[in-house]
Parts: structure tokens; C-alpha cells; sequence
């Protein structure tokens, strides 16, 4: 008897959770639906690649909704035409992402008594070398690789089949167009479009079929990136024009790679977070959870501040690297094949180097035994490779770029205008460096430097655990963890926060450095719960939970009825369980009495 009456208030808690309304905010653009049923949107990521007045504008965010069919309408300059659009794959933002995003890191303290220097994970590169060319790469006919890098197709890879394509003129009627179509624009976002429009800017609209997308939970897609290029300056985002279109809060990742320069946003505050941090060991693998928490601290004391999470040149991925350096295949199709548009051939195809004496000795060897025709045709491979790596290695050289990551959790309150970019007042240092001494001390603040080296990271210390049984041990030098240690050999992220529990952590009772600017000390374990400070993310005012669980795209407030149907739910659980265990405890008891009374 106690199963269905489980499964029945199970039933009733989601139904409770799901008849939460959603309350809308924005995302790059306007979902338009032919039914009521409004899509929403939870995290936009935006790309912006520039060189000269040229700006290659990449944009995914993702979707929650009926799997019908809506359209996607963007606003653009003037100038972006049908044949100027392409549909990426989501790869090459993701990659953006776990490039750029706050990070945990270990460090382990060397045995007292071992010998050398201190080794760090990022002393490993994980660029592309000959020795890591796989088979099948161009090889000079002699048997020696090339880099991957150098080898692989550098067309831009896109995805076809997800959208179709119509920009429209700013005199076409475009709500008119979209109504025809039986497309559904929210009102406020209709006025905000029309103002666009009256500026001369153009529509981009892609109409999606919903059988092509790609769910990552539930009734949830992460949309595939649309790419457009404009010669027009470029530094403002249209986020107004889609305020009812998302969740209550929205994350907004902003990605620039500029050949020169660091960039910030103009109209709003910029922040650092805190980085270098000590944390708990148990962020490692929470990382998301943990840094929605500090966020929301950032935002109660700065609700219109962008944080500047990381600026690194294109080259590198950071101390440690999450993911391997952006590759040029992955640069030529977040926008390079746009500015190739403008190279001069001859740089295009520079003439292969001179052979070297180790070259001609290697080739040399690799003609013997070989007949005449042989010969001919193996030199003329070995041309041919060598005038492709040097058009490659010309190539890698034209894109290096150096990569911001910009961060906003906005909604209808914090988002007063489009916020506008441009070049940072100079290169920025944070969030680097090796642990010192036995407390594992790091430099906390961010300062101007001559390179960019800026990230946000967190990180625990493993004190040696080693006897020590030499006569001069050397103490707290920190390092990458030891062979020994059996642990998965992987950096932890904060990625995917839109779909992350901002309240589960709070940063106060996992943090062992403090943080005086959000009113953070940590906490004392042994003394019990102390004061946390601010609040340490534990009710974050816009979204108050009661079950300590997060339904993306579903706001709860204090006045909801979640609170008593959850606890409704919970004590009708308590009872049935209850219940079934008297009855069995019952049947148990009076059992043997039945049988003794049938033996007498």
C-alpha cells in the first residue's frame, strides 16, 4: 500500500514544482512562437573576434520550451547579408568556455627529502608538436611528422540543416513578415526592435526546425551558433530587444579575441573576482555550485558590475589549462577565414625555407632504391607538403589573438542599457603563481603588468604525509600531484552555471582564505557554525528555495506555494512510511501468536 501512495506524491511535488510560472528576462535576440507557449532562454555566449574594422560576431545561447517550431530573430548592422551568416558547431564555443572559465587547482607538497625542483602542470605543454602528429599527417615522404596543427583542415567547419536563413531590410516590415508567418513577438520586445529598425539596422532571422536541435535535459537545447561578420563598428550587444525572451537571470559569457588588446565593458562597472583563493577540498568537483554562490555576493554589493574572469594570449590556456590551446582550425572558424579575405597571396603562400643539411641527408636516404618515376613523384610530394606547411605556418602566425572572458548574471532590474565594449586600459595579472611557506600564500590581487596573465582560480594544498628520514628536508614545495596519487587528472570548471545550484554551497563555510570585500572570513569547523558573513550565498534574493533544488526556467518567490506543497509532500511522505512500517511491524507481532494457537 505504501508504493502508490509514493509514487502519488511524488507525482503531486513535480506538478507543484512545474505550475511555478516563469518570469521572463533576455538573451541575444527574440524567440518568436507560434503557439503561447513562449521559449526561454538561460545562458547566452557571445564571440566577438576583431582585426581592423572588421568583427566576426558569434552567438549559442540555449532554449527551453515546447520542441515546436519558433525562429530566432537577431538585430544587425546594416551591412550583414545572407551570404555573410553561417551556422558553426557548438565545439568551438565550447571550447571558449572551458579555455577561459574559473577553475580549481591542487597542489601537493613534495616529500621532504625527495630531490629536484618542484614541477607544475602547466610546465607540460599541451600544444601540438611533431611528436603528437597522428598517423597520417603529412610526413615530407621521409618518415618525419609534422604538427597536427599543421595538417588538419583548416576550413571553417560549419553545421547546415538547423536553420533557415533570412535577413531582412529594415523597410521590409519585419514584425509584419514575422506575423505572416504566424510567428508570435512579445510586445516589449516588438518596441525594442522597432527602435533598431528605424535606425537602419537589419533582421536576422532563423527559423528553426526543432527536429535538428539537440536536447541537453528535459525539454532543454543548446542552440547551434550563428555566425555573422560586419565591416560596421560592432562594440554594443542588443540584449534589450530580447528582455522577454529568457529566465529570471540569465548568464551572459562574452568572449573577445582581439589581435592586441584586453577588452572590458564601457557602461557598466568592471570587477575582478576574487582569485587565489584557498577553498575546501570538496569545491574540487563543485566548482559551478561554489562560484554561482560567490557571484551572487558579488552582485548584492555590485548589481551592475561585469566580471572579468580571464585574458590570455590565444597561445597559452592558462596555470593550470583546462583544455588544450585554441587550434587554428578552431580560430579560422570563429571568424579567421573573414579576415584571410584581405591577405595578400603572396603572404598566403610564402616560399618554403631552404632545406636544412639534416633535411637533405633525411630525403637524401628516402630516394634510395626508389626508380626514376619514383623519384620524380616523391620529390614532387615533398614540394607540395613543404609549400603547404609553410602556408600553414604563415597562417598560424596571422591568428594569435589574445582571449577576454566577460561575465554578467543580468535581468529586467540590473540591465538598463545594451552594454557597450572596447580595449581595456592595459594588460592585467591575477589568479598566478605557486603556493609559499606551510600556509601555501599566493598574491590575491590583480595588478597591471606587461603581459596578460589574468584568471580566477581556486585551489586546495595537500601537505606531505611522508616520515621524514634525511637530515636536511626541504618543506612546502608545492607541486603537481605525485605519480602515486591515484586521482583523475582532469581541472574542474565552473561551466554550465545556468543549470547550477547558486544556494547549495556557501562560499563562507568552504572558503580558507578570506575575502574581506564580501564580508567573507571562513569558517571555524571545530567551533561549529559561526557567523558566514554575507549572507554566503545562501539566499540569494532572486531565487529563494525552499528543497534546496533549482528548476531552470522556473523563479521562486517567498510568497509561492512550493513551500507549503513541499512541505505538504514531505509530511505525507513521512506518514505513509510510517504507516507501512507499523503495518509490517504489526503482522510480525501477531504472527507467531497465530501459529501457537494452532499447535495448541
Amino acid at each position: 500500500m505504501a508504493l502508490p501512495v509514493k509514487k502519488s506524491l511524488a507525482a503531486f511535488a513535480v506538478a507543484l514544482v512545474c505550475s511555478v510560472p516563469a518570469i521572463a528576462s533576455a538573451t541575444l535576440g527574440v524567440y518568436a512562437s507560434k503557439t503561447k507557449n513562449q521559449p526561454v532562454s538561460h545562458s547566452t555566449h557571445v564571440a566577438l573576434m576583431k582585426k581592423g574594422s572588421d568583427t566576426v560576431v558569434t552567438v549559442m545561447p540555449d532554449y527551453q520550451g515546447e520542441l515546436e517550431p519558433f525562429a530566432w530573430v537577431m538585430v544587425v548592422p546594416e551591412d550583414v547579408s545572407a551570404d555573410r551568416v553561417r551556422t558553426l558547431k557548438r565545439e568551438f564555443v565550447s571550447r571558449l568556455d572551458q579555455l577561459s572559465a574559473p577553475r580549481f587547482h591542487e597542489w601537493w607538497e613534495m616529500a621532504p627529502c625527495e630531490e629536484g625542483e618542484p614541477v607544475q602542470d602547466w610546465e607540460r605543454s599541451l600544444k601540438a608538436s611533431a611528436d603528437t602528429a597522428f598517423l597520417g599527417g603529412m610526413n615530407f615522404g621521409d618518415g618525419k611528422k609534422v604538427a597536427k596543427e599543421l595538417s588538419l583542415d583548416v576550413d571553417p567547419q560549419e553545421k547546415e540543416g538547423e536553420y533557415t536563413i533570412t535577413v531582412l531590410e529594415p523597410d521590409a516590415g519585419v514584425l509584419s513578415w514575422l506575423a505572416e508567418k504566424g510567428y508570435r513577438v512579445p510586445s516589449n520586445a516588438a518596441a525594442e526592435l522597432e527602435k533598431h529598425f528605424k535606425s537602419g539596422k537589419r533582421a536576422l532571422v532563423a527559423e528553426v526546425d526543432p527536429n535538428r536541435i539537440e536536447l541537453i535535459g528535459g525539454d532543454r537545447a543548446q542552440l547551434s551558433p550563428l555566425r555573422f561578420w560586419t565591416e560596421r563598428p560592432y562594440d554594443a550587444l542588443p540584449l534589450r530587444a530580447g528582455l522577454d525572451s529568457g529566465a529570471e537571470r540569465e548568464e551572459l559569457i562574452v568572449y573577445v579575441l582581439d589581435s592586441r588588446e584586453r577588452y572590458e565593458v564601457k557602461n557598466y562597472k568592471n570587477v575582478f573576482p576574487p582569485t587565489n583563493v584557498k577553498v575546501d577540498y570538496v569545491v574540487k568537483e563543485r566548482m559551478g555550485e561554489f562560484f554561482n554562490g560567490l557571484y551572487d555576493l558579488m552582485l548584492q554589493r555590485d548589481p551592475r558590475a561585469f566580471l572579468n574572469e580571464f585574458a590570455w594570449a590565444s597561445t597559452g590556456c592558462g596555470q593550470p589549462c583546462a583544455t588544450e590551446p585554441l587550434m587554428i582550425h578552431e580560430l579560422v572558424s570563429l571568424g579567421g577565414d573573414v579576415f584571410e579575405r584581405n591577405v595578400p597571396d603572396e603572404e598566403k603562400n610564402p616560399e618554403p625555407p631552404p632545406l636544412t643539411d639534416e633535411e637533405k641527408e633525411r630525403h637524401k636516404a628516402s630516394l634510395e632504391g626508389k626508380t626514376p618515376k619514383e623519384k620524380r613523384e616523391l620529390e614532387k610530394q615533398v614540394e607540395e607538403e613543404r609549400e603547404t606547411v609553410a602556408a600553414r605556418k604563415a597562417l598560424v602566425e596571422r591568428h594569435q589573438y589574445l582571449v577576454t572572458r566577460l561575465h554578467y548574471r543580468y535581468g529586467k532590474d540590473n540591465l538598463p542599457s545594451d552594454p557597450k565594449f572596447g580595449p581595456a586600459p592595459g594588460p592585467a595579472e591575477g589568479g598566478i603563481g605557486v603556493p609559499k611557506g606551510p600556509e601555501g600564500e599566493l598574491p590575491r590581487d590583480v595588478r597591471a603588468s606587461k603581459a596578460n596573465k589574468l584568471q580566477a582560480r581556486y585551489y586546495s594544498l595537500h601537505p606531505s604525509k611522508v616520515v621524514v628520514a634525511c637530515d636536511t628536508p626541504e618543506r612546502w614545495r608545492w607541486a603537481k600531484a605525485p605519480r602515486e596519487v591515484r586521482i583523475l587528472r582532469r581541472v574542474w570548471q565552473a561551466d554550465d552555471l545556468a543549470r547550477k545550484s547558486r544556494t547549495q554551497i556557501k562560499p563562507a563555510e568552504v572558503i580558507r582564505t578570506p575575502i574581506p570585500s564580501l564580508g567573507l572570513t571562513p569558517v571555524d569547523k571545530d567551533a561549529g557554525a559561526g557567523d558566514a558573513g554575507v549572507d554566503a550565498g545562501a539566499a540569494a534574493e532572486t531565487e529563494p528555495s525552499d528543497c534546496n533544488c533549482r528548476v531552470p526556467g522556473r523563479a521562486l518567490s517567498a510568497s509561492s506555494p512550493l513551500s507549503l506543497g513541499a512541505l505538504f509532500v514531505l509530511f505525507g511522505w513521512v506518514a505513509a512510511r510510517r504507516s507501512a512500517r507499523n503495518r509490517v511491524q504489526s503482522r510480525a507481532v501477531t504472527a507467531p501468536s497465530r501459529r501457537a494457537g494452532r499447535g495448541r
